[in-house]
């Protein structure tokens, strides 16, 4: 399992607070791989996406990130950590 990384090269873990786009933020709520997910999230229920994380963007909903989608978008930037 290969490690999902930022565009600017931090390491995607599971409670990040991230900005996506000019304002909007959200939370990475699901490691797929990992099989690992915040309260109130199920992370089997995207184990057929088969890597990857699940992003809540607030005001907008879940957004599926793949390791080629997240290291590609400079749009999606770490904010805080858990």
């Amino acid at each position: 399992m290969t490690p999902l990384h930022y565009h600017a090269g931090p390491p995607v873990r599971l409670g990040d607070r991230v900005r996506w786009g000019s304002e909007a933020q959200g939370t990475v709520v699901v490691m797929i791989a990992e099989q690992t997910a915040l309260s109130g999230h199920v992370a089997a229920e995207w184990d057929y996406l088969i890597h990857g994380c699940m992003i809540s963007v607030d005001a907008v909903g879940l957004f599926h990130y793949d390791a080629e989608g997240l290291v590609h978008d400079a749009n999606l930037v770490l904010l805080a950590r858990a």
